[in-house]
């Protein structure tokens, strides 16, 4: 014979029982070291349960079922002791701006607020998203918005990929993360050029802004599973591209035939996409089709 508790989890990470917040270091960790999905239909309100022996803990949350109230710069903490490794490309946040973290258990943990203001002290606008800056390595890594999750995805750096442009494996990569959006069909990024790419005239150099024009044409057919290698790539400058200033970087495809793919692509100003700053036509000539193995969030 089961016995049946029913716990509640507050937008802080206080676990209580009949109102009674429970602080008992071990429990606490003992309790969400269980914590799993549980497959009750008589208990909608309550769906995570944490089972001890004949005992039945059900738990029913604010918000989500793991509440991160602490962090060192390389973990999170929650329950008492418990911890994950603090991954940048696995934040989230909500449309009332709630910072959030992958978990375990209900796929992502909210953020206490003073938790949230230290990670938020790393967080800039990304174009029309937010990004957490990485100073360490250089690198840009965007949030992703919860509120689009069913429309768009984030193509991510591999760590095994070699790319000058999107793979992590190369000492002189950029790191570079796409949108894909499938209202749209489009693919783009979000760039702000720093001295890295400069050229001699104290812009960026004409070959890094045919690099990104190219590197997001491809990034449209290797987000389908196309591997196609650049054939023609015809690229018209519009604007100098400055150091400092956020650009987009968009590209679509147009059409295709058999193993032929036409695509396009632009540079636009973010504060001002009206304003061109390259544009490109391209043609891809693929090699197969693959299921693709970008990371994505």
């Amino acid at each position: 014979m089961t016995r049946d508790y029913y716990y509640s989890l507050d937008l802080l990470g206080n676990l209580s029982l009949d109102g009674v917040v429970q602080d008992d270091p071990w429990f606490l960790d003992f309790f969400f070291r269980r914590l799993a999905p549980t497959a009750n239909p008589h208990y909608p309100e309550y769906p995570y349960v944490s089972r001890c022996g004949d005992e039945m803990n059900y738990l029913k949350p604010a918000d989500t079922p793991i509440v991160y109230t602490g962090y060192d710069g390389a973990r999170l903490y929650y329950a008492n002791s418990l911890n994950v490794l603090f991954h940048p490309d696995r934040l989230a946040y909500s449309p009332d701006g709630v910072i959030y973290h992958a978990a375990q258990v209900g796929q992502y943990g909210r953020l206490v607020p003073q938790v949230a203001m230290e990670v938020a002290r790393h967080i800039q606008p990304w174009g029309p998203y937010y990004a957490f800056h990485d100073s360490s390595r250089q690198r840009i890594v965007p949030l992703l918005p919860l509120a689009k999750r069913d429309v768009v995805r984030f193509i991510r750096p591999r760590a095994d990929n070699q790319c000058v442009a999107c793979g992590e494996a190369n000492p002189h990569t950029m790191f570079m993360t796409f949108v894909e959006d499938n209202s749209s069909k489009t693919v783009c990024t979000y760039l702000r050029p720093d001295v890295r790419i400069q050229g001699s005239l104290n812009i960026v150099h004409g070959g890094f802004v045919s690099l990104l024009l190219d590197e997001t044409m491809g990034k449209c057919l290797s987000a389908s599973g196309i591997r196609a290698p650049t054939a023609q790539l015809n690229v018209r400058f519009r604007k100098p591209m400055k150091l400092g200033e956020e650009y987009m970087i968009s590209a679509r495809i147009e059409h295709h035939a058999g193993k032929k793919y036409h695509l396009r692509g632009q540079i636009v100003e973010s504060s001002n996409t009206s304003t061109v700053i390259a544009e490109a036509e391209a043609l891809f000539i693929a090699l197969g089709t693959t299921t693709s193995n970008d990371s994505t969030t």
